[in-house]
């Protein structure tokens, strides 16, 4: 027990200060009456500060007296209290002394008495001088008059318990006042805590200690019972914990009410939700806890949960039925209550904090150390092991269950860290060949996750409802797409776009025959229309289309009825969000599946490889339905969608080629006599390759895009001839692609036989033909072929105005690329009106931010480089706009984007920026030689951009060298003519201004030679530039002859020695 002497001077100190400052303040109060009522307050204070010191002194003698030995886990926290109760005492007097020195000081010599309202004026002003130190004194002597009070509760509850005749401390052999009493100091010890734990002082907070150290000898817990024992590897989801408990045990909001409290826990099965609510029931059991022990049924639980006056943790697990579940919920405000479920429509439950929470993935460090957990990895954790824990949990989807799963194989040495992969793989192939199969003796890894997901899976097959049906049938298409963002518009798309493409198709042979714009054709080439219109009826792939019946009931109506699809998709998505089987995110109205989820679906051991067949086409079926091929799907909305289809292309394909091996494997496992027959490519695959390639070019996949319009026009082209408008197409979509890979030669030459085609079927006035010759006159241009480029621009813009409008897209891009010729032969004020009507047009047509309209603004902000002066920062901010907005809609490493930073990196180098410009420079060219190459165009324009910039910075060796390592003439073999690219021309001209600026005037008349032969031979020997490169050689011989001339007369003057 602390020192008696100290106790007791301290309370007797105490109150010997309190009485005389008590007297003190009441002959102020009479004599004072502008501060009466502040002085009023103040003698309450030190009223119940007296109060507070007899008790305590009561208590203190009464310890004195001889009586029941404490117990053992009592004895020392008693010992605490009462040294903390002597520091707060202590404390107290100091602070009381402080407070009667400020009052007296406030009252003044002459008394409390008020003499005159001079001196009544004067005690006033010194009050006020003196508010902010009255209120600290005032504040803290409010905190120590509180802490003695949790001490005193803390005290009594102490002697009550030694007053039991037995040592239980458990709470069902306690009396109801001892149980009355912990549970009062707990409540006392939540609401001062706060207050307490701010103030300034230590002996404040050991006053808070010392209490919940005697609080926490009295257990809350009168029944204990969790779902399932909390694991030993529980790992994670820590900060969760803390913000739940913050949720549960603060006080109600003053503002909201008191009301039950309430959190619901929803997602997947197997990401840990039970395992969460028990770990927390666990750690909270001092404070909430679960009750049991009442009759068996829902109505006697219910009634005597609402009847307790104690604290008490409800545990609803595995609340998936879609009937609300508030009828579990026990009347009244009182309680806690968590619920987990992977119905998501029960997140309106919630009542405190966030409200929900839905759990499905770990975090990926968290996810880490539960799989090395589980596989007993001895510790500390290498990288390897690290490593190979990263790459399992991001296969597993960083499920809990699942990353458990895995860690037991480990630990069972069925497989290692580093080759668990490959065992889970060819375990799965095991279970689906050895599922029907009695004596299947394998190890079912993962299928206890997979066995919750196969219920509900069951569930829905026994519905005979249609929304059940169609679930069944989504969540298998789904399966084969990419598991993230799965848009509802690409269901709707797929319904809608074939009555679109009908229509265009009625509508062109419509202006087939009718435009007059078709040549009069030959009896051969009639002869061989009726052929090929003969072989393609033969060919025709009659057999229904595979596809989810909600698409293909849609179809089956007479007219198209997008509500009732839509409401049709809303009811089957519901019946999967509502298991948790997929997610939907409402922010742009997508769907995602967990990894494991969207694995099990593809593989159930109860699909065999003919349904997955069958169920890829119909996903592969539905991609292709979604995507226009132009003339349709312009617009910024179908760009947007096939940036988005691109990853589920990825998977399909993906899919589709291991089907295929597998069932190649299948037949030759079979031992059959007789040849196996393979797959025959048909139209409806020419199709859905024309527009996959067409989702891999717009995304800059150019590579991906070949391979497969390589197949269409080996297809096409043998079926239909090179000049049916199905082979027009593919190879005009091929020479594009070529271009794109910097084969401008190939580009070229296919564009050339494209156009004599059309010209021989359709006419030189056709749309087609007309299209053909704008695209070739690009191709011309990038060629440096610039006289052969400006006629076909000039005559496609003729004709189409003519046969199409000015306000036609197509006749806004070939305006454009004729700006682009004029900007090459240095007609800026020309380029400038091209550009800005075709910026105009586009913006009206097309909308600001249509990928086309980006591309004709890049065109202008450059042309507006050239011509200089204030037109710079116009091109600044336009070169802005067009970077973010290709940032956003095709992303940062997409060749486009990244083109558009090097011309905003010589705009701002023209602005004086160059250390900006050369840092945008260093970092795209990197990712831009990865992507595309190192011979690519653009990242070897690029490297000549920074050489340009590292120029006018001065650092002219650095740039020689860049220079002379971009004009290689090996690297523009495949984009021109011998080799002579015209950036090839334009980065030795720019080489030759850095030998001038060096005074290497011989080597820039050598450079001067080389561009003079490279524009003799692309014909360009009429261009302005070549007259350019005459004027510079003249004044480089100039220069050469005068430093000759200057250092043979230096010689000559020099005297000889003898």
């Amino acid at each position: 027990m602390a020192d008696p002497f100290s106790v007791i001077a301290g309370t007797a100190g105490l109150l010997d200060v309190c009485f005389r400052i008590f007297k003190y303040l009441k002959k102020t109060q009479a004599g004072a009456a502008k501060i009466e009522d502040d002085i009023t307050a103040l003698l309450r204070e030190i009223e119940a500060l007296i109060a507070v010191n007899l008790s305590i002194k009561t208590v203190f003698v009464t310890e004195l007296k001889p009586g029941p030995e404490p117990f053992a886990a009592d004895s020392a926290r008693v010992e605490v209290l009462w040294r903390n109760i002597g520091n707060n005492l202590q404390d107290c007097q100091a602070l009381v002394e402080q407070l009667e020195a400020l009052v007296r000081e406030i009252i003044g010599k002459d008394g409390p008495k008020v003499v005159g309202k001079y001196d009544g004026f004067k005690k006033q002003m010194r009050k006020q001088s003196k508010n902010e130190d009255f209120h600290q004194v005032r504040l803290q002597l409010a905190n120590h008059q509180s802490a003695l009070q949790l001490l005193l509760s803390a005290l009594n509850l102490s002697y009550t318990r030694r007053s039991q005749s037995h040592t239980d401390v458990s709470l069902d052999q306690l009396s109801g006042d001892i149980q009355g009493l912990g549970l009062s100091l707990k409540s006392q010890i939540a609401s001062l805590q706060p207050v307490l734990e701010s103030a300034y002082g230590n002996n404040l907070r050991d006053s808070i200690n010392s209490a919940a150290a005697v609080a926490s000898l009295v257990s809350s817990n009168k029944h204990f019972h969790l779902p399932q024992a909390v694991r030993s590897i529980f790992t994670g989801r820590n900060t969760l914990l803390e913000t739940l408990k913050d949720s549960f045990i603060a006080p109600s909001s003053p503002k909201h009410g008191r009301t039950q409290k309430r959190f619901i826990i929803y997602g997947l099965g197997g990401s840990g939700k039970t395992q969460f609510c028990c770990k927390f029931a666990q750690d909270n059991r001092d404070k909430i806890a679960k009750i049991g022990g009442v009759e068996p049924n829902e109505r006697a639980a219910k009634s005597w949960l609402s009847s307790l006056e104690y604290p008490w943790l409800l545990l609803i697990d595995s609340a998936d039925s879609t009937i609300s579940i508030d009828k579990y919920f026990p009347e009244g405000e009182r309680g806690h209550i968590l619920v987990t479920t992977r119905n998501p429509a029960h997140r309106v439950h919630g009542t405190v904090g966030s409200q929900f929470w839905k759990f499905e993935k770990m975090e990926r460090d968290d996810a880490n150390d539960l799989l090395l957990k589980a596989a007993c990895e001895p510790k500390p954790w290498g990288l390897s092991a690290r490593r190979s824990a990263s790459v399992i949990a991001e296969a597993l989807g960083y499920l809990p269950l699942a990353l458990i799963q895995a860690g037991r194989a480990i630990m069972n040495e069925l497989c290692t860290l580093g080759s668990y992969l490959e065992f889970y793989e060819r375990n799965w192939r095991q279970i689906r060949q050895a599922r029907g199969f009695s004596d299947y003796g394998g190890d079912d890894t993962n299928m206890n996750v997979y066995s919750s997901y196969e219920v509900i899976y069951q569930g829905l097959e026994a519905s005979e409802r249609t929304e059940a049906k169609d679930a069944i049938q989504l969540l298998k298409t789904f399966s084969f797409l990419h598991c993230e963002n799965i848009r509802v518009d690409f269901l709707t798309k797929a319904a809608i776009n074939p009555r679109l493409e009908e229509k265009q198709e009625k509508k062109a042979i419509l202006e087939g025959d009718t435009s007059g714009a078709l040549k009069t054709r030959t009896w051969e080439q009639i002869l061989k229309e009726m052929i090929i219109s003969a072989m393609t009826a033969i060919y025709k792939d009659r057999s229904p289309l595979v596809l989810p019946a909600i698409i293909r009931d849609v179809e089956a109506l007479e007219s198209f009825d997008e509500d009732f699809l839509k409401d049709r998709l809303r009811l089957a998505l519901k019946e999967l969000t509502q298991m948790s089987l997929i997610t939907h995110h409402p922010q742009n109205d997508s769907y995602s599946i967990h990894p494991l989820v969207h694995s099990w679906a593809r593989k159930r051991p109860q699909m065999s490889t003919a349904e997955q067949a069958v169920w890829c086409q119909a996903a592969a079926a539905t991609l292709t339905r979604c995507i226009l091929l132009p003339p349709l799907g312009t617009t910024e909305l179908d760009e947007g969608l096939r940036r988005d289809l691109v990853s589920h292309v990825d998977h399909v394909r993906k899919c589709q080629e291991e089907i295929r091996s597998r069932i190649a494997e299948n037949q030759k496992n079979r031992n059959r006599f007789w040849p196996i027959s393979t797959p025959r490519f048909d139209r409806g695959q020419a199709l859905q390759y024309a527009k996959f390639s067409l989702v891999y070019s717009q995304c800059g996949r150019w590579d991906e895009a070949e391979k497969l319009q390589l197949v269409v026009k080996d297809f096409v082209c043998s079926m239909l001839g090179m000049e049916h408008p199905a082979a027009i197409a593919i190879l005009l979509a091929l020479s594009g692609t070529y271009w794109s890979q910097s084969r401008g030669n190939e580009a070229a030459e296919l564009q050339d036989q494209v156009l004599k085609a059309c010209l021989s079927s359709l006419g030189e006035d056709h749309q087609k033909t007309l299209k053909v010759m704008d695209t070739l006159g690009v191709s011309r241009c990038y060629q440096g072929r610039f006289k052969d480029a400006l006629p076909l621009h000039e005559k496609a813009i003729k004709g189409m105005t003519k046969t199409l409008g000015a306000d036609h897209i197509d006749t806004l891009v070939a305006m454009d690329n004729l700006g682009r010729v004029h900007h090459r032969y240095f007609r800026y004020d020309e380029a400038r009106e091209l550009h800005t009507k075709a910026v105009d047009g586009m913006k009206r047509v097309l909308g600001p931010t249509h990928l086309d309209t980006l591309v004709a603004i890049d065109s202008l902000a450059m042309t507006y480089l050239e011509l200089g002066g204030d037109l710079i920062v116009t091109a600044h901010d336009l070169m802005l706009e067009v970077v973010e907005q290709r940032k956003k809609k095709l992303g940062k490493e997409n060749p486009y984007t990244l083109w558009s930073i090097c011309n905003l990196a010589r705009i701002k180098n023209s602005l004086g920026d160059s250390d900006e410009a050369e840092g945008m420079m260093r970092a795209a060219l990197p990712i831009a030689e990865r992507n595309l190459g190192e011979n690519h165009f653009g990242p070897l324009a690029g490297k000549a951009q920074l050489a340009q910039v590292l120029v006018s910075q001065k650092r002219y060796h650095e740039a020689e060298a860049i220079f002379i390592d971009v004009i290689q003439r090996h690297r523009y073999q495949n984009g021109a003519q011998d080799g002579e690219h015209p950036d090839r021309i334009i980065a030795m001209w720019y080489l030759l201004q850095c030998y001038q600026k060096q005074d290497k005037v011989e080597a820039a008349i050598g450079v001067c030679a080389e561009i003079s032969e490279g524009l003799n031979t692309l014909g360009a020997h009429r261009h302005p530039f070549y007259q350019r490169i005459l004027d510079k050689r003249k004044e480089l011989v100039a220069l050469e002859t005068a430093r000759v001339t200057s250092a043979t007369a230096t010689s000559a003057a020099e005297p000889v020695n003898s």
